[in-house]
């Protein structure tokens, strides 16, 4: 029972020690799951204005969820020391100061730029914004004071009261020692303006102003305000400014009013969140348009930072990149900085500032974990904003977003690694440039690429820490933004559904190195001078690499389609001539020795304004009633505007008067109606437009006379006084003019008709003040009828027809200031993408892009069929160009554009993509029963939709049963000419199933759908009586057929083989009888017994007679010689054969015998040809001496072979039952020298003591004989040899041609007399040659030889042997 208790009790522990450890695994994950902790300031520092000596508090104070910041001050970005100080940190974060101290002898102050700082350990830190803390004060003089004034009453007066203070002073006005009491024609303004309108008797007297702060107060001078006592103003009086405006800089909150002496114009409270500011003219002008006097003022609304968009917490993998976005808007523009844990961060290769807002990092790593804070600040302020990033590590999912792969498998526990893809194969760069690399590589080897869901490349510069990576689904990546001639380790990992790689692809590629070039110019500036001029000034390049011989300022109008430029040697220039109030932009190109460097980014500035320098154009004055005449214009030219104009100035009186009036009208009319006119009055109107810099040149006067009497409209309109038409292409511009004014008969509008080769087709009211109107959208070279008529209360008038034809529609050609791009290139990467690549000659030698521009790449398929090309653009000098077709050719340009300017297309590449599988299956499968053969089924199919290149091939699957696996179906291949085949020999009343698929050089492409075929039904005795009346099948019928070829062939071998038996054997006997009734050998007379024949045949006399051979008689000779294995003798004593012909019992050592081509494998397509058997001839070796010299050493032909791949080994022919074989020489190639080795002869000749150098002779060459001593097939098949000339047997041995050392030759053996000794004649004169003796041995020594000469030496030897020639010898 207690071993019972004992058991439980164990088992509950163990389950409770399984709970514990669970809980515990789960905290401990719940602990470790990512995110993000809360950290901000709750309350952040702010300006402020204080008194010297005084007590002040600056407040700071912040928040983290999990533990309690420390806070810290800063003034002028140093840390404060508390320590014997007035100033303390309380215990909230707060700063407090006991007494501000401030000096301007001494360095002890408090003013300055304070900021509070918290931190978390192991966390972060966060910066607050800045506080600027001010000491009040007023300065001890005015700027500007009241003046003495005299004006007439009813002008307008006014004093000015302008003093530096902090914080900004009050100004409190005094007249006559009192303070000014309000009036409604007294305006104080808080900038310091008393304005008095219009001036009473009673405001004359004396005015001062005082200034006073939270520091003290300041009273100004006195200033008086008199009566004009001119009163004598009959002429009147030109206008003047006595205060003109000024330009001010406001907040956006605050109010603003510019004062005008002469005429007030007041502009409060503007508020404006997207312009920068506003500019305003004021103009004076009196009665007698005398003088025009206007003055223009610039108002900058100024708005302080605020957050557009801020900053979010972002997770993170190791090695990739990260982008933190802000963006704050002010007036003027906010300086963003970015700060992480309280430091600055610097722009390098991996932190960038991008836009000069949002913060890129690139290849993160851990330590890039914390906190970063955008910080704006304009002259109005500073505002901060924070974010977090937490970097995670590969194997981590982001919180936020799904992962690319499933990190475990849910069988990947208990899976093996084999299921895992190997690393991808082939990594390569195919295109290497100085800031990018394109990587491309090929799938895992043995994976189908189906399988491979991703890869990832990671790239980083050799000997740096951080990695960066990117991940695609195909099988290149385009690396850019890099260094030039930096070395960049790449890496590629693969994944499947089980996860990565378990090792990865590597390459180490060097970007080139870019020109020596210089950096861009830094500081570009410029700066209006004249309405015709702008100083340009710049700062020299950080990296000259050289010495600068020049600049070259590149400039522009904005718009226009040409560049200027201009060589300076110094930084500074001023552009003179320009066009008046226009943009332009400029751009400055450092020179060295090595050429021009990069440009700067392009600086736009803009020429001042000035009057305009001509009249408006188009000038017309029309009656419209007998008060009322309208005036029509349009503005000036463009290039004689000199600004914007801000209005039109209508001058007009009437006819013989002086006097007259004037309107002023806004600068976007270009009508205006006089009224309130006499009737039946002459009036002459003139006009002039207007610019902040004053009046243009007015047109000349023009007149025009109203009515009597107002018009009537009792009746229809008459037809209108005249019609003009003005063609274009695609438009046509109307024009007419009213109705005679002596009609008297009112117009309300006009009615315009228009229609192809019809009026009125369509139709178009315009009202009684138009008189010009464009017809649109009309087709070129077309004939139109125009009609137009005037309208009133009664209807519509008579009509007036005017017919016009379009004009030929023309292709302007686009203004094109920018060169195309050059050297445009298109590298085919795969079956779907194509990498393009080009030069811009505008960026010069360096091809580094520094400005907005991009450019735009436009490809289309050929032929394109009119299809609309496709474009996409890109802002560096390459593009990929993704989702093409395979096997399709593409035709690509590009052209650049930047800002309003573009080139034209550049010339265009043309490449065509990589072939691929079949993309789709064939179409149109049908299966169709064979006429006449029920079991024989006609299967009609199209080719693939997307075939994706050449189709190779089609294959046919066919079964019973649909639900095997493919693999089981039967299978039938078709070539891809072919759209049907036939399927024979099936099974009656059986159902088929049949798909096809397609196949090409890459693969195969998907099946086709299932079609599906019932063969009939066929009674059996039916297939019986077929089968009987049909005889054999076709299959057995071939079976006859090839055995009995078999045993045809077999017996005509045999009958050849016996043939040739005895054709051998006769040959043989007559070998035989010829040996035994030849006479014994016998010395020469004259010769020493000792000396023994030479070893060559040199110098074969004509009267041997070889040539009239009968080719029947050596057709033996052309059969080939079945080769035996050689193997060369290291001792070299002697050759044996294995069988001799009668009467010879020991032969001569064959060393160096010569065959021809015919017997020899290595020349032509005889050398692959199999061996076949022949028959040997060995041929008695024969003597020739030459003269009777005593000779001591004979000459003995060696043949050294150079290197041949067909060289055989050889064997030893001393073994028994070898069959000693020659090695295969190639025919030219052969070196005779003379062995040194002693001979002994069977004759009483002695040996010889000179040597002699022979060399090959080539097959045409024929040395001492006639042309037709040997045929050419004869002289093809023999090797000849002849001695070197000029050399005596007396004089040494000369090396051999080949390049290889002479071996030595071993001892040739004794041979038996079996021949006689001949001496050879040198004619039919029957002298003996006195020259050396020449003497040639042939060998058999069961080499290949050919039996052509065989037969031959037979015949030179019967004519030897007969009495006559014996008698001689």
């Amino acid at each position: 029972m207690a071993n019972c208790i004992a058991d439980k009790l164990t088992s509950v522990s163990s389950w409770m020690g399984i709970y514990l450890s669970l809980q515990t695994a789960l905290s401990l994950v719940g602990a470790t799951v990512p995110h993000f902790s809360q950290f901000y300031f709750t309350v952040e520092p702010h300006d402020l204005i204080v008194k010297k000596g005084s007590k002040s508090l600056l407040n700071c104070s912040a928040y983290h969820g999990e533990s309690t910041p420390n806070i810290q001050w800063m003034k002028d970005s140093n840390y404060l020391n508390f320590e014997n100080s007035d100033r303390s940190l309380l215990a909230n974060g707060s700063l407090y100061f006991d007494q501000i101290q401030h000096s301007k002898t001494s360095h002890p102050t408090d003013k300055g730029t304070y900021q509070c700082t918290a931190t978390v350990d192991g966390f972060g830190t966060i910066v607050s914004r800045k506080a600027d803390l001010d000491i009040a004060y007023l300065s001890k003089h005015f700027i500007k004071e009241p003046q003495d004034l005299v004006v007439y009453l009813g002008d307008t007066a006014m004093f000015s009261c302008e003093i530096v203070g902090v914080p900004h002073p009050k100004v409190r006005w005094i007249k006559d020692g009192r303070e000014l009491a309000k009036a409604d024609n007294i305006y104080q303004y808080d900038d310091g303006i008393l304005e008095i309108y219009p001036v009473r008797f009673a405001d004359f007297g004396a005015y001062s102003c005082e200034a006073k702060n939270m520091e003290r107060s300041r009273t100004s001078r006195v200033a008086s305000l008199r009566q004009n006592p001119n009163t004598n103003i009959e002429e009147g009086v030109a206008p003047k400014f006595v205060m003109k405006p000024k330009d001010h800089r406001e907040g956006l909150a605050e109010g603003w009013s510019h004062h005008c002496f002469s005429k007030h114009k007041e502009c409060e409270d503007k508020e404006d969140d997207d312009d920068d500011g506003y500019c305003v003219m004021m103009m004076a002008v009196n009665q007698e348009d005398k003088v025009l006097v206007a003055a223009d003022t610039m108002l900058a609304v100024l708005v302080p930072p605020r957050f557009v968009k801020r900053p979010a917490n972002v997770f993170a993998h190791t090695n990739s990149d990260v982008k933190f976005e802000c963006n704050i808007y002010g007036v003027p523009n906010p300086t963003i900085t970015w700060l992480k844990n309280g430091d600055v961060l610097f722009p390098s290769d991996y932190f960038q500032i991008v836009d000069g807002k949002d913060l890129k990092i690139l290849g993160l790593v851990n330590s890039d974990d914390g906190i970063y804070q955008c910080f704006g600040e304009n002259d109005l302020g500073n505002v901060q904003a924070s974010a977090q990033l937490v970097i995670l590590q590969p194997d981590v999912p982001l919180p936020t977003t799904p992962s690319l792969y499933p990190l475990i498998h849910p069988g990947a526990l208990h899976a093996d690694a084999k299921n895992l893809p190997t690393e991808p194969i082939n990594l390569r760069a195919v295109l290497v440039s100085t800031r990018f690399v394109t990587l491309s590589w090929q799938p895992p080897a043995g994976s189908i690429p189906s399988d491979i869901i991703a890869y990832s490349v990671f790239w980083q510069e050799k000997g740096s820490e951080r990695e960066r990576v990117t991940n695609t689904t195909t099988t290149e990546a385009n690396i850019q933004h890099l260094k030039p001639h930096t070395e960049y380790e790449y890496r590629v990992i693969a994944y499947n559904r089980f996860g990565a790689s378990r090792q990865e692809a590597r390459i180490t590629v060097t970007t080139d190195q870019e020109v020596h070039v210089p950096s861009p110019p830094v500081n570009l500036r410029a700066m209006a001078m004249t309405p015709t001029s702008i100083r340009v000034n710049w700062n020299p390049p950080v990296e000259s690499k050289g010495r600068i011989s020049h600049y070259v300022l590149i400039y522009y109008e904005v718009g226009s389609d040409s560049e200027k430029e201009v060589s300076v040697y110094s930084t500074e220039h001023v552009l003179k001539k320009l066009k008046k109030f226009r943009e332009y932009s400029l751009r400055v190109v450092a020179h060295n020795q090595n050429g021009p460097g990069m440009s700067t980014e392009e600086f736009v500035s803009k020429t001042f304004s000035d009057e305009p320098s001509a009249a408006p154009q188009n000038f017309t004055l029309e009656v419209s009633s007998a008060t009322r005449i309208i005036v029509r214009w349009e503005p000036p030219a463009l290039d004689n505007r000199n600004g914007i104009i801000t209005g039109y100035k209508i001058r007009y009186k009437r006819r013989g008067t002086k006097q007259g009036k004037t309107v002023t009208t806004d600068g976007n009319r270009n009508n205006y109606a006089l009224t309130e006119l006499r009737k039946g009055t002459e009036y002459q109107v003139r006009i002039s437009a207007l610019t902040v810099n004053g009046s243009g040149p007015a047109t000349s006067w023009e007149h025009a006379t109203t009515y009597r009497d107002d018009l009537l409209e009792n009746q229809v309109p008459p037809r209108p006084a005249r019609l003009s038409v003005k063609p274009r292409a695609n438009s046509i511009i109307v024009t007419w003019a009213p109705p005679p004014s002596d009609s008297k008969i009112l117009v309300r509008g006009y009615v315009l008709g228009y229609g192809k080769n019809l009026p009125d087709v369509y139709r178009s009211t315009v009202d009684a003040n138009t008189h010009d109107y464009t017809i649109q959208n009309l087709q070129p070279v077309s004939e139109y009828v125009i009609s137009i008529r005037a309208f009133n209360k009664e209807g519509e008038g008579e009509v007036k027809y005017e017919t016009v034809t379009t004009m030929e529609e023309t292709t302007e050609e686009p203004a094109t200031p920018m060169m195309p791009p050059i050297g445009l290139k298109a590298i085919v990467l795969s079956p779907s993408t194509i990498v393009l690549t080009w030069a811009d000659n505008t960026l010069g030698k360096s091809q580094k892009i520094t400005d907005n521009r991009y450019y735009t790449v436009r490809y289309t398929p050929l032929p394109s069929h009119n299809r609309r090309p496709r474009q996409l653009n890109s802002t560096d000098l390459n593009a990929h160009v993704d989702g093409l077709k395979p096997n399709t050719q593409y035709e690509f340009s590009v052209k650049v554009i930047k800002g309003r300017r573009q080139s034209t297309w550049s010339m265009s590449v043309v490449n065509t993509t990589q072939e691929s599988a079949p993309g789709s299956e064939p179409r149109d499968l049908t299966p169709v029963a064979v006429e006449g053969n029920p079991l024989a089924v006609t299967l009609n199919w199209q080719p693939p939709q997307k075939p994706n290149g050449l189709i190779t091939g089609y294959l046919i699957f066919y079964t019973t049963d649909s639900n095997q696996a493919d693999r089981d179906w039967v299978l039938e291949g078709v070539v891809g000419d072919k759209l049907s085949t036939v399927i024979s020999d099936l099974t009656p009343d059986t159902t088929y199933y049949f798909k096809v698929q397609a196949r090409n050089r890459k693969g195969y492409g998907p099946m086709s759908e299932t079609k599906i075929y019932k063969t009939p039904k066929i009674d059996q005795a039916a297939m019986t009586d077929s089968d009987e009346q049909g005889g054999l099948s076709m299959n057995i019928i071939i079976i006859i057929i090839a055995v009995a070829v078999g045993i045809i062939f077999c017996i005509i071998i045999i009958v050849v083989s016996v043939l040739l038996c005895k054709k051998r054997d006769a040959q043989r006997q007559d070998i035989r009888r010829r040996e035994s009734t030849s006479p014994p050998n016998k010395p020469l007379k004259g010769i020493p017994k000792d000396v023994k024949p030479p070893d060559l045949w040199i110098h074969q006399p004509n009267h041997m007679e070889m040539g009239k051979m009968d080719k029947s008689q050596r057709s033996e000779s052309n059969m080939s010689v079945a080769t035996s294995t050689l193997r060369r003798s290291s001792r070299g004593s002697s050759d044996r054969l294995d069988e001799f012909p009668p009467g010879l019992d020991i032969m001569d050592k064959r060393r160096n015998s010569f065959v021809g081509e015919s017997g020899y494998p290595s020349s032509g397509e005889e050398r692959y040809q199999p061996a076949h058997q022949r028959s040997i001839v060995r041929p008695k070796p024969i003597t020739i001496p030459v003269d009777a010299q005593p000779l001591q050493k004979e000459p003995v032909a060696t043949v050294t072979a150079l290197p041949n791949g067909h060289i055989t080994q050889m064997i030893d022919p001393r073994d028994v039952g070898g069959h000693p074989m020659r090695p295969v020489y190639p025919r030219t190639q052969y070196n005779t020298q003379y062995t040194s080795t002693r001979r002994v002869n069977a004759g009483d000749i002695p040996q010889s003591s000179s040597t002699k150098a022979m060399s090959s002779l080539s097959e045409d060459e024929c040395v001492g004989y006639p042309p037709d001593v040997f045929e050419d097939s004869y002289a093809s098949r023999i090797g000849y040899v002849k001695p070197q000339p000029n050399l005596s047997p007396y004089k040494k041995p000369t090396p051999p041609i080949t390049a290889g050392p002479i071996k030595s030759r071993s001892p040739l053996p004794l041979i038996t007399s079996k021949a006689p000794d001949v001496t050879l004649k040198a004619g039919k004169t029957g002298k003996e040659d006195n020259g050396m003796e020449k003497s040639l041995i042939f060998m058999g020594d069961n080499m290949e030889f050919s039996a052509t000469v065989v037969e031959a030496l037979d015949e030179y030897f019967h004519e030897l042997d007969g009495p006559k020639n014996m008698s001689k010898l």
